[in-house]
């Protein structure tokens, strides 16, 4: 009962450990499935834990004395170490499509960026000069600069800079302007 015991401990702790940290999100990445960008922060502890059931199957097979294990046992535990090895070496992104790989660099941009809104008290002499000071400002985002006669839509890299910067950037221009919350 207790082999097992030990066999089901060995081959399913490992399996499963190996299921969640690198063949779940190689799947999905193959095959172009959904983000499972929130497996992604728990990268760590999965392969921590990867590696404290492979020690435990090591002691387990080959260093606690009163159990005797098998070929099979020890073909299993070896062929799992070499996949722990082998997958978490490769990066998964090396077998996403390009289209996956451009939503993703989308999805971050669009993630670490966030809009400004403001509303001009009146209309600006030039549309081509408002657009050109909003792109002067390092961080704005040229392509999505939009422009009405009451209001201005920005969006920019929250860490190259902020609401606060390119709203004294338009008055510093003689723009009369305010946020929009």
């Amino acid at each position: 009962m207790s082999k097992i015991i030990s066999i089901t401990l060995n081959v399913g702790l490992t399996g499963l450990v190996h299921l969640l940290c690198c063949w779940l999100p190689l799947i999905v990445v193959v095959f172009n499935g959904v983000s499972i960008g929130w497996l992604a922060q728990y990268q760590t502890q999965l392969i921590a834990l990867q590696i404290g059931v492979l020690i435990w199957s090591f002691y387990d097979l080959y260093l606690r004395a009163s159990h005797r294990s098998s070929a099979f046992e020890k073909k299993v535990f070896w062929t799992a170490v070499g996949l722990t090895i082998v997958l978490n070496l490769i990066p998964h992104r090396y077998f996403q499509a390009e289209e996956s790989k451009l939503a993703q660099a989308q999805f971050e941009r669009i993630r670490a960026t966030r809009v400004a809104q403001f509303e001009l008290q009146k209309p600006p002499k030039s549309v081509e000069k408002l657009s050109n000071t909003l792109q002067s400002v390092e961080g704005v985002v040229p392509s999505q600069i939009k422009l009405t006669d009451e209001g201005v839509s920005v969006r920019y890299y929250q860490d190259k800079t902020s609401e606060q910067a390119i709203l004294a950037m338009l008055r510093k221009e003689g723009y009369q302007v305010s946020t929009i919350d």
